[in-house]
């Protein structure tokens, strides 16, 4: 017997619910799959749900589900698609899945610069904060990005291509090492910053998946790179300039004391739509 859309559009999102955090992200993964499993409109399943799937179909969908639910494979790397800031970003396993809570460091880059200015986006990894901030200053901001990882900016030339946007892309360095001598008004940074020791409170899908480099600092200090950033953004930065990064949960404290003693002024904690504290502001 075949099954119609909208029956399956039901049986993916009781299937799926196990392995997402809420009703609401299953029916999100529901309708990815699809749209990119099966390039159908999601509106289909409430306009025509009746409409009936091939055994072709069928057999596809069964297939990216056993990836998702038994791998536990994130949706975004079966699918190598995945959304930040309205924007479509290719992905594969040497990147991070970007989060939607960064948005915010986008817009209080935007918030911040003004026509002329420069931004340099430190661990760009598939270039999703460096590719919307330019998106939406267009020319009016140059914008640079770095990572240490050859493969990471590999995807994200991939998706400076796609989305057609001007950032330059430094050859693999660690931090600031091949970004030169320039300065710039505004450096931005989402750091790896997860303690090793909550592994074992990660989902299968970020543990399982994600790159390790991109998710945890190396060694034991869970500060490891605000401490670089502290100590050597300065030089970076030019008269004015500011510095801006994500942190995660009562992070926030340790790190504006770290820009403090580094001699950064101005110094603001920005709190998320859930009401965490997300970002760190400091002006050189």
């Amino acid at each position: 017997m075949s099954q119609t859309l909208h029956n399956l559009h039901k049986a993916l999102r009781e299937q799926l619910l196990p392995v997402t955090v809420s009703p609401a992200q299953a029916a999100v993964e529901a309708d990815l799959i699809l749209e990119g499993v099966l390039q159908v409109n999601p509106a289909v399943v409430y306009t025509d749900g009746d409409q009936e799937l091939s055994a072709h179909q069928s057999h596809l969908v069964q297939q990216f589900l056993e990836q998702r639910v038994q791998k536990r494979i994130p949706v975004q790397y079966l699918l190598h698609q995945a959304y930040f800031y309205g924007l479509k970003f290719y992905v594969n396993p040497y990147v991070l899945i970007p989060r939607p809570e960064t948005e915010l460091l986008v817009e209080k880059a935007l918030d911040f610069l003004k026509p002329g200015m420069s931004v340099l986006d430190v661990g760009t990894g598939p270039g999703t904060i460096a590719i919307a901030i330019s998106h939406k200053a267009g020319e009016e901001a140059r914008v640079v990005a770095s990572d240490v990882s050859a493969m990471a900016l590999k995807v994200a030339r991939i998706n400076q291509k796609n989305l057609k946007t001007a950032v330059e892309f430094k050859p693999p360095g660690d931090l600031f090492m091949t970004v030169g001598e320039e300065r710039f008004n505004l450096i931005v940074s989402n750091p790896p910053y997860i303690d090793e020791s909550l592994k074992s409170t990660l989902a299968p899908e970020v543990l399982w998946h994600e790159p390790q480099t991109a998710l945890f600092p190396p060694g034991e200090d869970v500060y490891y790179f605000y401490r670089r950033l502290a100590q050597e953004a300065k030089q970076y930065l030019k008269p004015a300039g500011r510095l801006l990064v994500e942190c995660g949960a009562g992070m926030s404290p340790s790190i504006c004391q770290l820009f403090t003693v580094a001699g950064y002024h101005n110094i603001q904690v920005i709190r998320d739509y859930a009401g965490l504290d997300r970002i760190v502001s400091a002006d050189a």
